[in-house]
């Protein structure tokens, strides 16, 4: 049936617009929800027939209708990356809870994604908000269908609950212990503490092993991203890199590929 899919869609191209007010406030510590949608430039409120997704980006040619300050293609993109990813998670897991759960996850991911390349910022309101959520979830979906995709069934969903707060405070020790060790060796900061909340928050919504590959997936991504940057000499070895943004690519694959790739890696030591 089409109708899930649509639906999915047009849902994560409305989340996907409120994604984009985030991106733009969070990181300057403004609220999302006053003043409402308004032009950076000349501060003319957006009607809401000029703030359809993707739509009015097209219809108004990429400017505001008032001023004709160029409106950044991040703002569509956006959106369009929300309902693909809406759409995936549905495909992937079907009608389920841990479709709702990877909808989520992708959801922060992708605003984390964007706001740590653009800012180095990864605030508080997604990393330790969507650890909330992600632990919110987890509850729901161990008191009422312990046996759904993705959870992993001890004895009782109290047992799975203990496991998953433990995992996320491994995940976030095993950040921190890195991040220490890096000052200790260097005498500066290697890796911000949003990193730390960020890989909390992977482990609330998906468990410490899957946000151990997302770990290992956000390390390989960035080395290559940093190798090919160091020879095509636009960076040196003192430049920062957006690790939360590798990250947050991490996250999502794992997401959507961590349970095969951990069953077929386990097969080798049965």
């Amino acid at each position: 049936m089409l109708l899930p899919y649509i639906i999915a869609a047009l849902l994560g191209l409305a989340l996907g617009s409120f994604l984009n007010v985030c991106i733009s406030r969070l990181p300057a510590g403004a609220s999302v929800i006053r003043p409402r949608s308004h032009c950076p430039l000349c501060h003319h409120e957006i009607a809401a027939y000029d703030n359809i997704p993707v739509l009015s980006w097209l219809l108004l040619k990429r400017r505001c209708r008032h001023c004709k300050w160029p409106i950044p293609a991040r703002y569509p993109l956006v959106e369009l990356a929300a309902a693909a990813w809406f759409v995936l998670s549905l495909w992937v897991f079907g009608l389920s809870l841990a479709a709702i759960n990877s909808a989520a996850l992708g959801f922060f991911l992708i605003g984390l994604l964007v706001m740590d390349w653009q800012t180095h910022l990864l605030p508080d309101e997604f990393t330790l908000g969507g650890a909330a959520v992600g632990f919110a979830l987890t509850s729901v979906r161990a008191f009422l269908l312990p046996m759904d995709r993705g959870v992993v069934v001890l004895t009782g969903p109290e047992r799975i609950l203990l496991f998953r707060a433990l995992a996320i405070i491994a995940a976030a020790l095993l950040l921190l212990a890195i991040r220490w060790s890096y000052r200790l060796l260097r005498k500066k900061d290697g890796m911000g503490l949003g990193d730390v909340k960020m890989l909390a928050m992977i482990a609330a919504f998906l468990g410490l092993t899957h946000a151990l590959l997302a770990l290992f997936f956000a390390v390989l991504a960035a080395a290559l991203y940093a190798v090919a940057l160091l020879l095509a000499r636009r960076a040196n070895t003192r430049s920062r890199l957006a690790f939360g943004s590798f990250l947050a690519l991490g996250g999502m694959a794992a997401a959507l590929f961590g349970s095969p790739l951990i069953a077929w890696y386990a097969s080798f030591y049965r």
